[in-house]
């Protein structure tokens, strides 16, 4: 037999811990969640794409010469999203996260392939895919995700 006292008890409880989930920032938590990602995936499979496209090494390769660098790209890139899904413009979206994409992917193909002869063209068409990609994903984050006309987010 449950108390009365004791059921409204649960019932507080139940509201509150109801309330907490609904005060969670769902946009932009979804912006970074989705930025980090896809900066996962320039490591995991954009670059090492254009490498072995290079003919510097086959991908699997790449993607292990790459690895060390994924927690970086989550990180700068989950940045990058949030950003993206902060200005709620299509055109500065893909602009942020484009900007993360190009610079993390030419960092991070200098750093694996610093000994490489044809460095200048492996860092030129990286950087070119992460702008790609990044632009793309921000544009889509920003407008997927972006704050609606009264400047609230969910």
């Amino acid at each position: 037999m449950v108390m009365p006292g004791r059921m409204n008890m649960i019932k507080r409880l139940n509201q509150y811990v109801l309330s907490k989930i609904m005060g969670i920032r769902l946009r932009p938590t979804g912006a970074v969640f989705l930025g980090g990602f896809a900066g996962l995936s320039l490591t995991t499979s954009i670059l090492p794409t254009v490498i072995s496209t290079l003919g510097v090494t086959d991908s699997f390769s790449a993607r292990l010469d790459l690895a060390g660098f994924a927690v970086y790209s989550v990180i700068l890139w989950a940045i990058g999203g949030w950003a993206a899904q902060r200005t709620a413009s299509a055109q500065a979206g893909a602009l942020v996260l484009g900007l993360a994409g190009s610079i993390s992917a030419a960092i991070f193909a200098g750093m694996a392939y610093v000994a490489e002869q044809e460095l200048t063209l492996l860092l030129l068409l990286c950087a070119a895919a992460g702008l790609a990609y990044g632009a793309l994903g921000g544009m889509l984050i920003a407008l997927a995700l972006g704050e609606n006309e009264r400047g609230t987010a969910d």
